[in-house]
């Protein structure tokens, strides 16, 4: 399962060099991740069947999820699509985060996960920092289009790293452990680097809201706010990101994005006003909207780039209604775990940094409908919860 969680950026084209992590088994396409992922799964369902926390906070609100993403694959124009979605987006992650909330019940084993998520992310920010390097060196305008090498879009880079982020300033600056206090500082400097140099605003400006919501859990919480409020104040004053910003206050701009976001988002409502309980479907959105496209619209998008209008253009009010309910039991269950044990408060404060990233980040972006970020967002939930049950439960290694 570590290796899986290793593997999660393997799943698309990398954007240069023409090299791709798409395979076909037989007529059925995959990915190399789905592979490994899908593996990992089958060893741990074998394995611990009858020692599975199949009921858990989770299971109501996923198995509610479950039920629209299905009807997603009926309520759509593109079924063989919906299908793979269907699988790579909700089957495969759920059931990896029940395996690893079964394994996290024991402290080296949820290290052992975090340390592939970790591989994860660094592999994921040290590419995409050779990319913004290969940039300057060809003196591209990077502010204009940040590059990319492992990702189609500068802010994917944003959207996979910052909830890992969150775990990593939790670890930094609550475990017990000085080597992990390392070794997590390690992480969160190249990837709170790739993040910056990924130009992502709403990236950048949520992972500020999360080092300050962090912070907020330590008793010297002055000492730890001032540095990270400073930083975020010398970030935003960098001239390349402030030309990013300042565009979006020019109507004209051709980089405006609030203008695009607003007109997309009232042709998803309007589809949603005549499709009320199913939406577009699984993969359906692109083709179900153009009938109901706003006047100013004239792009051509996969999503609504909106978390609430993602999944109930996707999944319908079903699917909606699971999300929301699955995320109340994020909440609950972290805020629970804070007074478990040591371990678990630690994992409680990254897992309330992680959902506050994908619940403000979500507001303008899809921060779930994706190979890795549907991954990443079931296994933090699943050592979360793992570490909150590992002192009521007998050690299972």
């Amino acid at each position: 399962m570590a290796t899986a969680l290793a593997c999660t950026p393997l799943y698309d084209r990398v954007s240069q060099g023409g090299l791709s992590f798409r395979l076909h088994l037989g007529p059925l396409p995959s990915t190399y991740l789905e592979v490994v992922l899908v593996a990992a799964i089958g060893v741990g369902l074998v394995a611990g069947w009858d020692r599975l926390p199949w009921r858990n906070p989770y299971t109501a609100p996923a198995l509610v999820l479950l039920a629209g993403a299905t009807l997603g694959t009926v309520f759509t124009p593109h079924h063989r699509e919906a299908l793979g979605i269907w699988k790579a987006y909700f089957v495969e992650p759920m059931l990896a985060g029940l395996v690893i909330a079964w394994l996290a019940r024991e402290q080296r084993q949820a290290r052992l996960m975090l340390a592939g998520l970790a591989v994860a992310g660094s592999v994921a920010a040290l590419l995409n920092l050779y990319a913004v390097g290969a940039g300057l060196a060809e003196h591209r305008d990077i502010a204009h289009l940040p590059p990319v090498l492992l990702y189609r879009t500068a802010n994917a880079v944003a959207l996979f790293l910052v909830p890992l982020d969150a775990f990593a300033l939790a670890l930094v600056l609550y475990s017990e452990e000085r080597r992990e206090r390392v070794l997590a500082s390690l992480f969160l400097a190249l990837t709170g680097l790739a993040v910056l140099l990924s130009l992502s605003r709403a990236g950048l400006a949520v992972l500020v809201m999360v080092a300050v919501l962090v912070a907020l859990f330590n008793r010297r919480r002055l000492l730890v706010l001032v540095p990270v409020l400073l930083g975020g104040l010398a970030v935003a004053s960098l001239p390349f990101l402030r030309r990013r910003v300042l565009v979006e206050f020019d109507p004209h701009s051709p980089d405006n994005t609030i203008t695009l976001r607003l007109s997309l988002w009232k042709s998803a409502l309007n589809l949603l006003g005549h499709r009320p309980l199913t939406g577009g479907g699984l993969s359906g959105f692109q083709t179900s909207l153009r009938p109901y496209q706003d006047a100013g619209y004239g792009e051509s998008h996969i999503y609504p780039h909106n978390l609430f209008l993602n999944f109930w253009t996707e999944t319908g009010l079903i699917g909606l209604a699971g999300f929301v309910w699955a995320a109340i039991q994020v909440l609950r269950t972290a805020l629970a775990g804070l007074r478990v044990s040591p371990w678990s408060r630690v994992m409680s404060i990254g897992l309330l940094g992680a959902l506050l990233a994908v619940f403000v980040h979500g507001q303008f972006d899809v921060p779930y409908f994706k190979n890795d970020l549907a991954v990443e967002f079931w296994a933090l939930v699943g050592l979360q919860l793992g570490a909150s049950r590992a002192t009521t439960t007998d050690n299972l290694a």
